[in-house]
């Protein structure tokens, strides 16, 4: 298991990521670059601890968010530490917090598909910008601040 004080530091360096490029949030999906099903440790956990099958995170400016679909409510609040406010879809869908906002997202194309975003951010305001880098990858090995 990875230390607090790391997954903090990476979640303080992505919102500063945000700040210095004009973006408002960043997906982190729980699948690689692969899309390995069960793979040893993933960013999603990395960040979270959360180690369902099923999950993405959203880190925003101002607030950090983990959805997860309804089997996994209950373990995602157990492993999660206090910096995600979990949500359960589809009672929750990130459209949802993002609505009526004109936002500028960033995520990784390689760990994303079009189909991905459309579904979970159909009704939404936001400009998806592809990153084409995995920030945190990135952040992990040290190689952007």
């Amino acid at each position: 298991m990875v230390k607090i004080s790391k997954k903090i530091e990476v979640i303080q360096k992505i919102k500063k990521f945000l700040r210095k490029n004009n973006l408002y949030g960043y997906i982190i999906p729980k699948n690689d670059n692969y899309f390995t099903e069960y793979s040893k440790i993933n960013n999603l956990e990395k960040l979270t601890n959360f180690s369902g099958s099923a999950g993405f995170a959203i880190i925003l400016k101002n607030k950090n968010y983990l959805f997860v679909d309804g089997r996994y409510t209950l373990q995602a609040n157990y492993q999660s530490s206090k910096k995600f406010k979990i949500l359960t879809i589809p009672e929750n869908m990130p459209f949802e917090i993002l609505k009526n906002k004109k936002l500028f997202i960033g995520f990784d194309p390689k760990l994303i598909t079009k189909k991905t975003l459309n579904i979970f951010f159909k009704n939404c305001n936001c400009e998806f910008k592809p990153l084409n880098k995995n920030l945190v990858d990135e952040i992990w090995k040290r190689k952007i601040i």
